[in-house]
């Protein structure tokens, strides 16, 4: 009986917060610029899509900045092709992906050096004119040093008043591994903590799924079963960044 009931719950759940989610959504308006700043290739696929999804039925302008190609494995090429087929099934136009390649950013269990990394978003931030943007927390998600400067890098322009006036920082937050792989039971915990929420619709988790099979070089048994549990396919909970800014530079 309790299993029919959960099976029953989950569902509804989920098409009533996502059909009333405009209250949580992002303080954002049509064309808005977005720059979406991630450590690798399938980070936007596998962390980021709900929150890309929502942003583009809003008419904002995503742009994803990918600080690495992945070559860990000596597959950069391979994986620079995947992105840009991948972001297009999520709905973002290839000329609107950018991938660097610098040997200082290598794709590893390593910490990137974070004041020129920072340099370096802001100058693709100022180049955008950003309205808004988004990476990971200090958590990164699963840990991975890149992931966690990427944050540091964007809390360095914060903190330091580098940042234009009116941009807004917004970090995607890390979970407990219970509830990283809880899939849509997430939804009741992530309705109640979060203040800001993106829940993707059956036809998003769709896209979602196939810009994934675009990453055919990462599509190891592991990553099919984060597709099938992670809640990270159906939500996307974010967060102010969280730190005082103690001067500003207007643009």
């Amino acid at each position: 009986m309790l299993c029919l009931f959960i099976a029953a719950i989950i569902p509804i759940s989920w098409w009533i917060l996502y059909r009333f989610q405009s209250s949580w959504n992002l303080p954002v308006s049509s064309n808005h610029r977005c720059l979406l700043v991630i450590a690798h290739p399938d980070d936007e696929t596998m962390f980021f899509a709900p929150t890309i999804r929502r942003l583009l039925k809003a008419n904002v302008n995503i742009f994803i900045l990918s600080i690495s190609c992945g070559n860990a494995d000596g597959l950069g090429t391979i994986r620079k092709r995947e992105l840009g087929a991948a972001v297009q099934k999520l709905g973002v136009t290839s000329d609107n992906l950018t991938i660097l390649d610098f040997q200082d950013y290598p794709d590893g269990n390593v910490k990137w050096e974070i004041e020129k990394l920072s340099r370096i978003i802001l100058h693709y931030l100022e180049q955008i004119d950003c309205n808004l943007a988004i990476t990971f927390d200090s958590g990164g998600i699963s840990g991975h040093p890149n992931h966690i400067s990427c944050f540091h890098a964007l809390q360095y322009l914060y903190t330091n008043g580098l940042l234009p006036t009116d941009l807004q920082v917004f970090v995607l937050e890390t979970v407990t591994i219970l509830r990283k792989y809880s899939s849509l039971f997430d939804l009741i915990p992530s309705f109640f903590r979060s203040t800001f929420l993106n829940i993707s619709s059956p036809s998003d988790a769709l896209s979602i799924y196939s810009a994934m099979r675009e990453h055919r070089s990462q599509l190891v048994w592991f990553r099919y079963l984060y597709m099938a549990f992670s809640r990270y396919i159906f939500i996307n909970t974010l967060k102010r960044i969280p730190l005082h800014r103690y001067y500003t530079k207007s643009k």
